[in-house]
């Protein structure tokens, strides 16, 4: 009985933890989309200027999310695997057709 009362717990605080995990993901992409879709001045600036000031501008967003996953990609300046998820996403579905944006 304590065993099974232990894996609900453990069971209900995962499934938090992964909530919270998708919200952080949430925030930072919907920064992201703003961010670069500011204004129709920029739309002549590059994709990857526009990445990078909106990485900037966002850099709360992104400080939160790596502080929650710990895992760090060495080839993409240490960001993790979750925020190089995110950013792809953001930047592939914008149609600039960046692949290969150093963060």
């Amino acid at each position: 009985m304590l065993a099974r009362v232990a894996l609900i717990s453990i069971a209900l605080a995962s499934g938090a933890q992964a909530a919270a995990f998708d919200d952080l993901k949430g925030h930072l992409a919907s920064c992201l989309r703003f961010e670069m879709n500011d204004s129709p001045a920029r739309r002549g600036v590059p994709a990857s200027v526009r990445v990078h000031d909106a990485l900037d501008r966002c850099a709360d967003d992104v400080a939160r999310l790596e502080r929650a996953d710990g895992r760090r990609l060495r080839g993409d300046g240490g960001i993790s695997p979750s925020t190089k998820e995110v950013i792809l996403r953001v930047v592939s579905r914008s149609g600039n057709g960046v692949a290969n944006v150093r963060y």
